[in-house]
C-alpha cells in the first residue's frame, strides 16, 4: 500500500528492536516496537529489575 491509500487504522512499522546480550555476547531479538521510546522504557524496566544480561534497543535498516 503506498502513503496515497495509507489509512490511520494501519498499525505503524515496527522499526526499534530491543535485543538481550547473554553473557557470551550473543544476541537476541526480544521485541519489536514503532517508537524508540517504547523500546527503551521497556529496556529500563529489565535493566531496573537486576537480570545479568545487558539489553540494547536498535532501529532497523532498509
Amino acid at each position: 500500500m503506498n502513503d496515497a491509500t495509507a489509512t490511520h487504522d494501519e498499525p505503524a512499522p515496527s522499526r526499534w528492536v530491543l535485543y538481550r546480550i547473554d553473557d557470551n555476547g550473543n544476541e537476541v531479538e526480544m521485541r519489536r516496537f514503532a517508537g524508540r521510546a517504547e523500546a527503551e522504557a521497556l529496556m529500563c524496566e529489565y535493566e531496573r529489575r537486576g537480570h545479568k544480561q545487558a539489553y540494547l534497543v536498535r532501529e532497523l535498516r532498509a
